[in-house]
């Protein structure tokens, strides 16, 4: 690993370890991968929110990243392995990464994923804004939501709750708001809908779909239209526009025996 403006190296191994960029470089600034603190007596304490770095490769002899201490920026690509990023919350992972400090941020490219409490992502390609807590995420994307643990999971696996594909995506609000563009397929336990754009609040519950919608649930109705609002806590659906749907009586099942 090279440090631009000095000849020291790092010899990476098959798992480089946790980097702390302002404990490895102390010409960095004082706060180095910390987010600022707020100014304070009362924080003067606190410990500071820390971006860390862990790079993995089959190659311990070769060269794994650039740091460049002017313009406080990283390139890391290790040949034969990948890039991991610990944030408070998330877990990123990408065979190619381009940290900024001072502007929060990270491009990713290569087998990207993004892993939350409850989100599991990936991508070819992604932005992360790391102060907005926000991710744009491009080509052959994927999301997966699941439920919340209760108290009595124990080991059972967690139950998915949605799951989305689409070309291109932005998660936000701490992946409780997601806009998907590009050959959108949304799949919930109960229904499955595909769309030209997503707009899901997780925390108001609402998902919008627009563009040439087709929603299909799992006992046989049909809906399309331009414009469909689903409350999901209620489980309506709003239509909007021209409107075709297809919907099963419980009375053709073949199960009455009325005389």
């Amino acid at each position: 690993m090279k440090v631009s403006g000095g000849r020291r190296r790092w010899v990476s191994g098959r798992t480089f370890g946790i980097i702390v960029l302002m404990a490895m470089i102390g010409c960095w600034s004082a706060v180095g991968l910390a987010k600022e603190a707020t100014s304070g007596a009362d924080n003067a304490t606190q410990e500071p929110d820390l971006v860390k770095i862990r790079i993995y490769t089959d190659a311990p002899q070769s060269e794994a990243g650039v740091f460049d201490l002017k313009k406080k920026v990283a390139i890391l690509e290790p040949p034969q392995g990948y890039v991991e990023i610990l944030t408070k919350d998330n877990v990123l992972t990408a065979k190619k990464v381009i940290y900024s400090q001072s502007e929060d941020s990270a491009e990713l490219t290569g087998e990207v994923t993004v892993t939350t409490e409850d989100i599991q992502a990936r991508a070819a390609h992604m932005q992360a804004d790391f102060g907005q807590e926000m991710y744009i995420l491009e080509g052959d994307v994927y999301l997966r939501q699941d439920e919340p643990p209760t108290d009595d999971v124990g080991d059972n696996p967690s139950k998915v709750k949605l799951e989305v594909w689409s070309e291109w995506m932005q998660v936000s609000d701490g992946a409780k708001r997601v806009l998907a563009r590009g050959k959108v397929r949304l799949v919930e336990p109960e229904r499955e809908a595909w769309a030209d754009e997503l707009d899901y609040d997780d925390e108001k519950e609402m998902a919008t779909l627009i563009g040439d919608v087709r929603i299909e649930t799992h006992d046989g109705n049909l809906l399309t239209g331009a414009k469909v609002v689903i409350d999901l806590a209620s489980d309506e659906a709003m239509m909007y526009g021209p409107t075709y749907g297809e919907f099963i009586l419980e009375s053709s099942s073949g199960d009455d025996t009325t005389p």
